[in-house]
Protein backbone atom coordinates (compact mmCIF):
# COMPACT_ATOMS: atom_id res chain seq x y z
CA UNK A 1 0.00 0.00 0.00
CA UNK A 2 0.90 3.45 -0.81
CA UNK A 3 0.00 6.52 1.84
CA UNK A 4 -0.50 9.91 0.63
CA UNK A 5 -0.79 12.88 2.84
CA UNK A 6 -1.89 16.76 3.10
CA UNK A 7 -1.93 18.96 5.94
CA UNK A 8 -5.03 21.37 6.62
CA UNK A 9 -4.06 24.66 7.96
CA UNK A 10 -7.04 24.57 10.77
CA UNK A 11 -5.49 22.23 13.15
CA UNK A 12 -2.90 20.90 10.97
CA UNK A 13 -4.99 17.66 10.30
CA UNK A 14 -3.51 14.95 8.29
CA UNK A 15 -5.73 14.08 5.69
CA UNK A 16 -4.69 10.93 4.09
CA UNK A 17 -5.02 9.29 0.60
CA UNK A 18 -4.71 5.75 0.35
CA UNK A 19 -4.00 3.29 -2.45
CA UNK A 20 -3.12 -0.47 -3.19
CA UNK A 21 0.14 -1.28 -4.78
CA UNK A 22 -0.78 -0.84 -8.84
CA UNK A 23 -3.90 0.73 -8.90
CA UNK A 24 -5.20 4.60 -9.41
CA UNK A 25 -8.39 4.40 -7.18
CA UNK A 26 -7.87 5.14 -3.73
CA UNK A 27 -9.80 6.21 -0.30
CA UNK A 28 -9.55 9.45 1.63
CA UNK A 29 -9.51 9.33 5.28
CA UNK A 30 -10.29 12.79 7.00
CA UNK A 31 -11.23 15.93 5.68
CA UNK A 32 -10.20 18.87 7.53
CA UNK A 33 -10.95 22.53 6.40
CA UNK A 34 -9.22 23.81 3.04
CA UNK A 35 -7.60 20.46 2.86
CA UNK A 36 -9.31 20.36 -1.18
CA UNK A 37 -6.65 21.76 -2.89
CA UNK A 38 -4.03 20.24 -1.49
CA UNK A 39 -5.56 17.05 -2.10
CA UNK A 40 -6.23 17.90 -5.48
CA UNK A 41 -2.73 18.62 -6.57
CA UNK A 42 -1.73 15.39 -4.56
CA UNK A 43 -4.10 13.32 -6.60
CA UNK A 44 -3.35 14.88 -9.76
CA UNK A 45 0.89 14.48 -9.00
CA UNK A 46 -0.13 10.44 -8.38
CA UNK A 47 -2.77 10.36 -11.12
CA UNK A 48 -5.51 8.81 -8.33
CA UNK A 49 -8.92 8.79 -8.42
CA UNK A 50 -11.03 8.69 -4.97
CA UNK A 51 -13.74 6.01 -4.60
CA UNK A 52 -14.94 6.97 -0.75
CA UNK A 53 -13.99 9.00 1.93
CA UNK A 54 -13.64 7.98 6.09
CA UNK A 55 -14.22 10.61 8.64
CA UNK A 56 -11.96 8.99 11.82
CA UNK A 57 -14.36 10.62 13.95
CA UNK A 58 -16.81 14.21 14.12
CA UNK A 59 -14.97 16.83 15.29
CA UNK A 60 -15.14 20.12 13.05
CA UNK A 61 -11.44 20.02 12.34
CA UNK A 62 -12.21 16.78 10.43
CA UNK A 63 -14.94 17.23 8.90
CA UNK A 64 -15.09 20.80 7.71
CA UNK A 65 -12.89 20.30 4.23
CA UNK A 66 -16.03 18.55 3.24
CA UNK A 67 -18.04 20.86 1.03
CA UNK A 68 -15.19 21.23 -0.98
CA UNK A 69 -13.80 18.08 -1.04
CA UNK A 70 -17.19 16.54 -2.30
CA UNK A 71 -17.79 19.64 -4.89
CA UNK A 72 -14.42 18.08 -6.46
CA UNK A 73 -15.12 14.41 -5.62
CA UNK A 74 -18.84 12.83 -5.35
CA UNK A 75 -17.96 9.90 -3.49
CA UNK A 76 -19.80 8.32 -0.10
CA UNK A 77 -18.56 9.51 2.99
CA UNK A 78 -18.28 7.08 6.23
CA UNK A 79 -18.33 7.98 9.73
CA UNK A 80 -18.80 6.37 13.47
CA UNK A 81 -22.85 6.08 14.32
CA UNK A 82 -22.32 7.87 17.11
CA UNK A 83 -20.94 11.15 16.22
CA UNK A 84 -23.35 11.08 12.91
CA UNK A 85 -25.04 14.56 15.38
CA UNK A 86 -21.71 16.45 14.98
CA UNK A 87 -22.33 17.51 11.29
CA UNK A 88 -25.65 18.71 11.56
CA UNK A 89 -23.82 22.08 13.85
CA UNK A 90 -20.33 20.83 14.03
CA UNK A 91 -19.26 24.47 15.96
CA UNK A 92 -22.09 24.01 18.60
CA UNK A 93 -20.26 20.22 19.60
CA UNK A 94 -17.29 21.69 21.51
CA UNK A 95 -16.35 23.86 24.25
CA UNK A 96 -17.79 28.14 23.76
CA UNK A 97 -13.89 28.98 22.65
CA UNK A 98 -13.75 26.85 20.05
CA UNK A 99 -17.82 27.21 18.77
CA UNK A 100 -16.54 31.13 18.58
CA UNK A 101 -13.58 30.67 16.62
CA UNK A 102 -15.28 27.91 14.09
CA UNK A 103 -17.94 30.60 13.71
CA UNK A 104 -16.49 31.74 10.68
CA UNK A 105 -15.47 28.81 9.22
CA UNK A 106 -19.41 27.11 9.33
CA UNK A 107 -21.13 30.25 7.84
CA UNK A 108 -22.39 28.41 4.63
CA UNK A 109 -21.92 24.42 6.19
CA UNK A 110 -24.52 22.03 4.95
CA UNK A 111 -24.02 18.47 6.18
CA UNK A 112 -23.36 16.26 3.75
CA UNK A 113 -25.26 13.06 3.27
CA UNK A 114 -23.21 10.11 5.27
CA UNK A 115 -23.08 6.34 5.29
CA UNK A 116 -23.35 5.62 9.71
CA UNK A 117 -20.65 2.59 10.81
CA UNK A 118 -20.97 0.84 13.52
CA UNK A 119 -18.25 -1.38 14.79
CA UNK A 120 -16.82 -4.33 13.42
CA UNK A 121 -18.18 -2.98 9.96
CA UNK A 122 -16.19 -3.46 6.61
CA UNK A 123 -15.86 -1.73 3.49
CA UNK A 124 -14.28 -3.23 0.02
CA UNK A 125 -13.30 0.06 -2.19
CA UNK A 126 -9.90 0.54 -4.60
CA UNK A 127 -8.85 -3.05 -3.93
CA UNK A 128 -8.76 -1.97 0.24
CA UNK A 129 -10.70 -3.45 2.96
CA UNK A 130 -11.44 -1.23 5.63
CA UNK A 131 -12.62 -2.30 8.68
CA UNK A 132 -14.21 -0.23 11.66
CA UNK A 133 -13.20 -0.45 15.13
CA UNK A 134 -15.18 1.24 17.66
CA UNK A 135 -12.58 3.67 20.19
CA UNK A 136 -14.59 6.17 21.82
CA UNK A 137 -12.96 8.23 24.23
CA UNK A 138 -12.08 11.42 22.39
CA UNK A 139 -15.26 11.26 20.96
CA UNK A 140 -18.53 8.85 21.13
CA UNK A 141 -18.20 7.99 17.65
CA UNK A 142 -14.10 7.71 17.19
CA UNK A 143 -13.03 4.72 15.35
CA UNK A 144 -9.87 3.01 14.46
CA UNK A 145 -9.64 2.01 10.79
CA UNK A 146 -8.15 -0.62 10.12
CA UNK A 147 -7.10 -0.80 6.18
CA UNK A 148 -5.57 -3.62 4.29
CA UNK A 149 -4.69 -5.06 1.02
CA UNK A 150 -4.58 -8.10 1.81
CA UNK A 151 -0.44 -8.68 2.39
CA UNK A 152 -0.49 -5.35 4.39
CA UNK A 153 -2.27 -4.02 7.19
CA UNK A 154 -2.14 0.13 8.46
CA UNK A 155 -4.68 1.30 10.90
CA UNK A 156 -5.52 5.44 10.61
CA UNK A 157 -5.96 6.00 14.32
CA UNK A 158 -7.51 9.57 14.34
CA UNK A 159 -7.73 11.37 17.48
CA UNK A 160 -7.44 8.39 19.91
CA UNK A 161 -3.69 7.71 19.57
CA UNK A 162 -0.82 9.97 18.36
CA UNK A 163 3.13 9.27 18.41
CA UNK A 164 3.97 9.61 21.85
CA UNK A 165 -0.22 10.82 23.16
CA UNK A 166 -3.55 10.04 22.94
CA UNK A 167 -6.43 12.49 22.37
CA UNK A 168 -8.12 14.79 24.44
CA UNK A 169 -10.89 13.68 26.87
CA UNK A 170 -12.05 17.01 28.12
CA UNK A 171 -14.63 17.98 25.35
CA UNK A 172 -18.16 17.34 25.17
CA UNK A 173 -18.95 13.67 24.31
CA UNK A 174 -15.09 12.46 25.65
CA UNK A 175 -14.96 9.87 28.11
CA UNK A 176 -12.30 8.87 30.27
CA UNK A 177 -13.17 5.71 31.11
CA UNK A 178 -14.32 4.59 27.56
CA UNK A 179 -10.84 6.47 26.39
CA UNK A 180 -8.91 3.76 28.77
CA UNK A 181 -10.99 0.77 27.00
CA UNK A 182 -10.29 1.87 23.86
CA UNK A 183 -6.69 2.25 24.63
CA UNK A 184 -6.70 -1.32 26.18
CA UNK A 185 -8.44 -2.65 23.03
CA UNK A 186 -5.57 -1.07 20.44
CA UNK A 187 -2.91 -2.63 22.99
CA UNK A 188 -3.91 -6.18 21.32
CA UNK A 189 -3.45 -5.07 17.85
CA UNK A 190 -0.78 -6.27 15.83
CA UNK A 191 2.67 -3.82 15.18
CA UNK A 192 1.37 -1.70 12.32
CA UNK A 193 2.29 0.93 10.79
CA UNK A 194 -0.63 4.20 12.52
CA UNK A 195 -1.36 7.28 10.78
CA UNK A 196 -2.27 9.96 12.94
CA UNK A 197 -4.72 12.54 12.50
CA UNK A 198 -2.69 14.62 13.69
CA UNK A 199 1.33 14.64 13.90
CA UNK A 200 3.77 11.82 12.69
CA UNK A 201 3.29 8.36 11.83
CA UNK A 202 4.33 5.70 14.35
CA UNK A 203 3.65 2.24 15.04
CA UNK A 204 1.48 -0.05 17.52
CA UNK A 205 4.46 -1.52 19.06
CA UNK A 206 6.42 1.70 19.32
CA UNK A 207 3.52 3.32 20.98
CA UNK A 208 3.13 0.28 23.61
CA UNK A 209 6.52 0.79 24.30
CA UNK A 210 7.27 4.08 24.52
CA UNK A 211 4.05 6.02 24.77
CA UNK A 212 3.43 7.40 28.85
CA UNK A 213 -0.45 6.87 28.56
CA UNK A 214 0.20 2.48 27.72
Amino acid sequence: MDVFSTRAEFLDVNCYAVRAEGRSDCILIDSGHDCAPGLERLLAEEGLHPQAIFLSHGHPDHILGLTNVLARWNVPVHLGENDRYRLESPATTLSPQFAAMLAPLVADWKAPEVIEVGDAQQFEFAGLTITAMAAPGHTEGSMLLRVSDGDEEIIFTGDVVFAGAIGRVDLPGGDAQAMAESLRAFATLPDVPIYPGHGPASTVGHELASNPFF
